[in-house]
């Protein structure tokens, strides 16, 4: 078994996170590791229906980050704070326009040995609306990814 040294948690404070957290926390307590808890925003999108449908045109008020951040980083560090692992216990919020993207980005720069994320294990229409950030992420991480699914 390869040391992960370097453990990256998408979290995004559903069940399955929660599930990938206490998975991963396992794992360093196992190998000595860290644990890096990241939550990804999406940068707002705006888009101009107005230039292809006036009448359906609507003003969109300018949309501030700075408290949904702030608010997410609390919960991640109180979170971190529960966790007992050898290393330390980093809490993260990173913002961008695709989750598999940033996270790429995230583990490339911390030089991360492994994902532990969750998964809704979406199938069928929900899989193909929803897309998946998983499997994204599978298909462009730069190192091994562990995926789990809380129980139903």
């Amino acid at each position: 078994m390869s040391d992960y040294r370097v453990i990256v948690v998408p979290y995004d404070f559903s069940d399955h996170a929660r599930v990938a957290l206490d998975e991963a926390a396992a794992l360093a307590r196992k190998m000595g590791g860290d644990v890096h808890l990241v939550h990804i925003l999406l940068s707002p999108i705006y888009t101009y229906s107005f230039a292809y449908a006036p009448e359906a045109a609507a003003v969109v008020p300018p949309i501030d980050m700075t408290e949904v951040r702030e608010s997410a980083l609390k919960s991640l560090q109180e979170l971190a704070a529960e966790i007992d692992v050898p290393g330390k216990v980093e809490a993260h919020v990173l913002e961008g326009a695709s989750i598999s993207e940033t996270l790429r980005e995230f583990v490339v720069n911390q030089k991360g040995d492994l994902i532990v994320m969750g998964t809704h294990g979406r199938t069928g229409l929900a899989h193909a609306f929803l897309g998946s950030v998983a499997e994204r992420t599978l298909r462009t991480a730069p190192c091994p990814v562990l995926t789990v699914r809380a129980g139903d």
